[in-house]
């Protein structure tokens, strides 16, 4: 596009013509353009300036101490309603807590009494689920299904034995010492082992772990017991 120097100034027009610089109709037409250039220019400063009611921030409505207060003490009834809930429904479980004692007299009782031959089932709940059947003859285990089917690496067939089930709860009780490294709460309080033995064999007839405040729970029940001879199948 043509350009028009004004007074050493270069501007841009549509019409291709040279102004003199003591032109007086020129010079009067570039101070009236000037002129018209700077009111423009003031009138777009003060639109850019002034602000839309929309884009007026709002004032967020502060919330007054009356409520804060009642939202502490709603908050402090749940979490102590939650508590009674809980604390009733462990100490409403019959079924008493595992201790060392308890396990070691279990223990003695299985070694005195406990048939060398059996077959058991087992339910399995919380993290883990299924049924498991495990036949034993002469200490051995000769079949062991879970939920119907037979695993097909066979070492794990030994994991349900009696004698397997004991050396699980002691280490059950080992955990429950650390429970950071464990189960990763830090108060010992809130792991809970339950036990019930069988009063004339002594294996486990139901063992339940919780943690309070965290997805930890198993739980496994032996729903039928039967001694066999050597011979039986």
């Amino acid at each position: 596009m043509p350009s028009v120097r004004w007074r050493g100034q270069t501007r841009s027009t549509g019409v291709c013509w040279r102004a003199h610089p003591y032109d007086t109709r020129s010079q009067a037409g570039g101070r009236v353009v000037a002129a018209n250039s700077s009111r423009k220019q003031s009138t777009s400063d003060v639109e850019s300036q002034s602000v839309h009611p929309e884009e007026t921030p709002r004032a967020r409505p502060r919330m007054g101490v009356g409520q804060w207060l009642v939202g502490l003490l709603l908050g402090a009834v749940g979490g102590l309603l939650l508590a009674v809930v809980v604390g009733v429904w462990l100490f409403r479980d019959p079924m008493p807590r595992l201790t060392p004692e308890r396990l070691s007299a279990a223990v003695e009782r299985w070694r005195a009494a406990g048939p060398r031959s059996y077959d058991l089932n087992l339910k399995l709940t919380g993290g883990q689920t299924g049924l498991i059947h495990i036949e034993v003859r002469n200490g051995e285990v000769t079949a062991m299904t879970r939920n119907g089917r037979t695993p097909d690496q066979r070492r794990t067939w030994e994991y349900w034995t009696v004698e397997n089930q004991f050396d699980a709860l002691d280490m059950e009780l080992h955990s429950a010492r650390d429970p950071q490294r464990a189960f990763g709460v830090s108060d010992p309080n809130s792991i809970v082992l339950r036990a019930e033995f069988d009063p004339q064999y002594g294996y486990p007839r139901v063992y339940h772990r919780i943690v309070l405040g965290h997805a930890s729970e198993l739980r496994w029940e032996a729903t039928s017991f039967v001694p066999r001879n050597s011979q039986s199948r």
